[in-house]
């Protein structure tokens, strides 16, 4: 039975959800708030892992997931290396000798760069500026209403808009939030020569936090893609429009709620140039390089951001309504989880979409695999992460049952 999807969010997991529908033949249609593609901070590094590379490797055509691999760093192996804030490597999860093996080997992509090559001819696919404000379904369909007034039916509706997800909370009021009560201010730096040769070889390659007194860490990462990035476009999928992008040291500040010098609803008030200049502060006594990296850093892109996750919920009823990604089971930052789950839930909700169109499947079938597979694999990354955020950020996290 031939479907139509409705996505409400135009992030990685939805875009990469509307890419495998798409190249399956599945009628979908994208709503995105933003009024464009390019119209707020995007943020910055994301590591993709073996999962996120797999599942794009599923719903991505040929010549978008080359883009994808030569816009994104090289390979790597994880190791998880940590180090002191005088830079003394402190522990390391992993073997810094281990061979490399393509299939579990991680990489990292500028997240606008990415949400780019999610986009291309996607063009009759993603509606912007149009916020979803309800859901209404019946038994034999679903309507999104948005602020604007107007509205889109649907079979189906995939909540794909975030930790905030105004469809989970109508869908599923009990789905709470936690917050770890760390908060974080993130800026990037420009690596250029004189920041290489200045910071160790081992803060790149992978993400390395840096723990430092009274529960401050900064997370750092490196994005240095294999080619740059017009000119991969230009060469690979010249239909694909790419912004172009630096190499650049992202890192993040993190640290309790009370430990940034100004009242918290100031901080979520203050402009790019404030949070700079606290979260040099914050670095007062640590290695040079550290300090050196945030004094170099472009601080009209600082910003502040809340560290939160989900909180697990038991199964409920498959619908005409699901979720995707943050909507549901949003992750701590540790380990870089949250993009590769959303992925992972793209490439799975494809491939059950895709039975339903082909006759081979259900509707409610469909969504009760996925449900039940993603709250699986979604709800593991959500504890290891919140596990992750107690060890690295030193957070305080409630007991989860």
């Amino acid at each position: 039975m031939p479907v139509r999807v409705l996505i409400a969010g135009g992030g990685v997991g939805g875009l990469c959800l509307a890419q495998g529908l798409r190249r399956h033949g599945v009628e979908v249609a994208v709503y995105e708030r933003d009024p464009a593609a390019v119209a707020r901070g995007q943020g910055y590094r994301l590591r993709i892992d073996a999962h996120g590379t797999a599942a794009l490797a599923r719903c991505l055509p040929s010549d978008l997931l080359e883009l994808f691999r030569a816009t994104s760093n090289r390979p790597y192996m994880s190791r998880g290396a940590a180090f002191d804030h005088q830079l003394n490597q402190i522990f390391s999860a992993g073997d810094a000798h281990a061979p490399f093996d393509p299939a579990q080997a991680s990489t990292a992509v500028n997240r606008l760069t990415l949400r780019q090559v999610l986009l291309a001819r996607m063009d009759d696919v993603v509606h912007f500026g149009h916020d979803l404000v309800r859901v209404e379904q019946s038994a034999t369909g679903v309507r999104a209403r948005f602020a604007t007034g107007d509205s889109a039916e649907g079979d189906l509706l995939v909540a794909a808009d975030g930790i905030n997800s105004v469809v989970r909370r109508q869908l599923l009021p009990q789905a709470g939030v936690i917050d770890t009560g760390m908060r974080g201010i993130y800026g990037q730096a420009p690596l250029d020569d004189g920041l290489r040769t200045s910071l160790p070889q081992a803060l790149f390659g992978g993400s390395s936090p840096v723990l430092g007194p009274d529960r401050r860490t900064m997370a750092l990462g490196a994005f240095q893609p294999c080619r740059r990035l017009a000119e991969a476009a230009a060469e690979i999928a010249p239909y694909a429009r790419l912004d172009p992008v630096p190499d650049y040291m992202k890192w993040t500040m993190v640290a309790p709620t009370g430990s940034f010098a100004r009242p918290e609803e100031e901080l979520w008030q203050a402009g790019p140039a404030t949070l700079h200049r606290l979260a040099w502060g914050m670095t007062q006594g640590w290695h040079p390089a550290m300090r050196e990296l945030v004094a170099r850093s472009d601080a009209s892109v600082t910003f502040f951001l809340a560290i939160r996750s989900a909180r697990p919920v038991p199964p409920w009823p498959p619908s005409r309504v699901t979720l995707l990604g943050d909507a549901i089971h949003a992750t701590t930052p540790v380990g870089g989880t949250g993009a590769n789950t959303a992925l992972r839930d793209a490439a799975l909700l494809t491939q059950c979409l895709t039975a339903v169109d082909r006759g081979r499947a259900d509707l409610p079938d469909a969504i009760e695999e996925y449900e039940t597979r993603m709250r699986d694999y979604g709800f593991t990354a959500v504890t290891s992460s919140l596990r992750g955020a107690e060890k690295i950020f030193r957070a305080t996290v409630p007991a989860l049952d």
